[in-house]
């Protein structure tokens, strides 16, 4: 086995230690999304995340992968996600970490038009937002949004997404508000039926975005959407945590050093 491999193994099964496992210096974290620990069912703490205006929902089930339990997404012209309510401050947790991998992408992925807002996966970060702030023309949208859909649409958020033409590391607006922006880790470049390990530094990742100090942190999204496109796509979600220190240049080191 090269070292690439064996630091690329070692990340992978850390990303799968209870937190119990892990050194002292990374107790300091999360498991907002904790996969890998169930048996048949997803955690109660994720609810489905629909919208009113759309009728065909994405599947999401709990399924072995490598012996793993994780969450595997097929959408088929549908839209919905699997939502966990959560409150905590993105400064002092700001590095959030998860896999994923899509087995099946969307060649019609635009992130610039609305017709083309659709994405194999996808992981939103919602973020806490004051009414006032806003002009009383998106608060009057805001309260006919409410109104049809029984919630608050998510603005103020960060949308981490697997799109297609779009360069990696650009950060845009969605095509439906400026008050949501689209994160792009990856595109038509990147290898599908493999698992990508990532990590965001979310409160500067919102810094940089929307050039202000985020509020706390309400709620974690996963989704795999392919309503506007009417296309079909399949993706598996692993864990997802959030901490204090970044995990993966910790992990990476140690990883090295092990193996040496």
């Amino acid at each position: 086995m090269t070292l690439f491999n064996q630091v690329n193994f070692t990340l992978f099964i850390s990303f799968l230690l209870p937190v119990s496992f892990l050194p002292a210096e990374e107790n300091q974290q999360m498991v907002l999304g904790d996969f890998s620990s169930q048996t048949r069912v997803i955690p109660e703490s994720w609810q489905p995340l629909t919208f009113g205006s759309i009728d065909e929902h994405t599947s999401y089930i709990l399924v072995d992968d490598q012996n793993i339990k994780v969450i595997k997404a097929e959408s088929n012209e549908s839209a919905s996600g699997l939502s966990r309510k959560i409150s905590f401050n993105p400064k002092e947790y700001p590095y959030l970490s998860w896999r994923w991998k899509v087995n099946k992408a969307i060649v019609g992925t635009d992130v610039t038009s609305k017709s083309g807002d659709d994405y194999a996966a996808r992981i939103y970060v919602m973020f806490k937002y004051d009414l006032k702030d806003l002009s009383e023309d998106e608060q009057s949208s805001i309260s006919w949004y409410k109104f049809f859909n029984g919630k608050l649409p998510p603005l103020a958020t960060l949308n981490y997404i697997w799109a297609n033409k779009m360069a990696v590391g650009n950060i845009v607006s969605s095509p439906y508000t400026d008050r949501v922006k689209m994160v792009i880790l990856k595109n038509k470049e990147s290898t599908l039926q493999e698992w990508h390990i990532e990590e965001r530094n979310i409160y500067q990742d919102y810094k940089n975005a929307f050039g202000e100090e985020p509020k706390d942190v309400i709620s974690i999204a996963i989704m795999t959407d392919t309503d506007n496109t009417s296309a079909m796509a399949e993706t598996y979600f692993g864990d997802i945590i959030v901490s204090k220190i970044p995990r993966l240049k910790t992990q990476v080191v140690r990883g090295i050093l092990k193996n040496k």
